[in-house]
């Protein structure tokens, strides 16, 4: 139902005020943009302390003011929480502040295994539209107009990318001269579908997780079908195979970008034209890599992701360990803007395998194992027991194959490894929606879960 007049014409003016220079920010200079982030800071810090019960009960009993949080290395005074802590204390994080309008609840898709309730204030939501301007101005670039190009996204109709937009079109006065043409495709069609569909409408832009651009291009190539050729495929910063991004770029010449954001917080980075890393956005969303005990680790070496957000005052969360893993870049991206840059995401927390030894290997172990095998288009290593894997593969079935994956595994793993290896047509995705290309069912206690 559409809000009242006035209160579309507030938010319009709202989000209007908050895209100001937003397209050119990432090229601003880095003392500036760390003073934007300061002073995003003390104000989150401030308000945490005032109306989350968890932030005032933790300062307290650390003996720290607000007034001790003016840097984000300061950040890391507070304890990390973690999506377990997540689920069961919710309220703790909750604002209780009063607010006119209801906040926007959502349920993350559950990549970690167990889906989580989030809350995002309306201002948040607004404030999210604006922000995206930083990567939809590269976007934008690539197509050659920043108005009413064609974008199909692929989703899920439960996704929460669904009911921001559902916000947005009921609270805001959006011109018809500027919006986007917009295509929404549901998740739970076939490729197909999904590439029938896309030929109709003919966009420039597909926006979509990582494995659906993969089942859909898997598709075009097993069929041979004829397709409209968008200018950028957009997706998340995970879930799509390097050899199908290959694919799509060299084969098909279609500039492929991505982006890093969690439901946790939306706008963590973005992929440049580049394509050095993802620049984040550390004005919005500090990030710290840590160890498993949530200490620092070098610059450069890969740890576990840790983001607070300095956004979103519905369910306030600073230092937050998202459950993926990657490492700082050193070298500044060519591009010139001055955010500093990830990695692209090297694989979740709860991906790492654990050897018989007991020591951990993180995901990109078992990646680099498939990198250069031309003839394998998806696939997926679920390791079943510490010394057992299953692999699927959508490939040609070559026993060339099979023999280097089996001596690439005991080189990695040692020399008893049990692998079992299988060449299927397609990789179902998760409850998720999402295929996981390195998934673990071994428990940190070494047995199978």
């Amino acid at each position: 139902m559409k809000a009242p007049f006035l209160t579309r014409l507030k938010w319009t003016a709202y989000l209007a005020w908050h895209l100001r220079g937003q397209s050119r920010f990432a090229f601003q200079s880095l003392e500036k943009i760390e003073r934007a982030q300061s002073k995003r800071i003390r104000r989150m810090v401030s308000y945490a302390y005032k109306y989350v019960p968890y932030y005032r009960e933790t300062m307290d009993r650390l003996k720290l003011r607000p007034e001790s949080f003016q840097t984000a290395s300061d950040l890391a005074r507070l304890p990390i929480i973690e999506t377990s802590y997540l689920q069961r204390n919710l309220e703790s994080v909750t604002s209780t502040e009063p607010r006119d309008l209801p906040d926007l609840e959502m349920l993350s898709s559950g990549s970690s295994g167990t889906p989580h309730k989030m809350r995002w204030n309306n201002a948040a939501i607004f404030e999210n539209a604006a922000h995206a301007e930083r990567e939809r101005s590269i976007v934008a670039s690539i197509v050659g107009r920043f108005t009413h190009y064609r974008e199909s996204v692929i989703a899920s109709p439960y996704a929460s990318e669904t009911e921001i937009q559902q916000l947005y079109r009921e609270r805001a006065l959006l011109p018809s001269r500027i919006m986007l043409q917009h295509q929404h495709l549901s998740i739970l069609d076939s490729p197909e579908t999904h590439l029938r569909q896309l030929n109709e409408f003919k966009p420039d832009i597909i926006r979509a997780y990582g494995s659906s651009i993969a089942y859909l291009f898997l598709y075009i190539e097993e069929s041979g079908a004829s397709f409209h050729r968008p200018k950028v495929i957009f997706y998340d910063a995970a879930e799509l195979p390097d050899n199908i991004r290959r694919l799509i770029s060299d084969k098909y010449g279609i500039q492929v970008l991505s982006a890093y954001q969690a439901i946790e917080a939306f706008k963590i980075g973005f992929e440049c034209e580049r394509h050095t890393g993802l620049h984040l956005n550390i004005d919005l969303y500090p990030v710290r890599i840590v160890d498993a005990e949530g200490v620092d680790v070098p610059h450069g070496e890969s740890g576990d992701v840790v983001v607070s957000n300095l956004v979103n005052r519905a369910i306030v969360l600073l230092n937050y360990r998202l459950g993926d893993i990657a490492h700082m870049l050193a070298t500044p991206c060519a591009c010139g803007r001055t955010l500093p840059l990830l990695s692209f995401i090297d694989g979740r927390v709860d991906d790492r395998i654990m050897l018989p030894s007991g020591e951990l290997m993180p995901p990109q172990s078992v990646r680099l194992m498939f990198t250069g095998e031309q003839t394998i288009r998806q696939y997926q290593v679920v390791q079943e027991e510490v010394d057992s894997f299953r692999v699927a593969i959508v490939g040609d079935d070559r026993p060339a194959l099979r023999e280097r994956l089996e001596k690439k595994f005991a080189s990695g793993f040692g020399p008893n490894v049990r692998i079992k290896i299988s060449f299927v047509d397609s990789i179902p995705p998760g409850a998720s929606g999402k295929v996981r290309p390195v998934l673990s069912r071994v428990t940190s206690n070494g047995s199978a879960a």
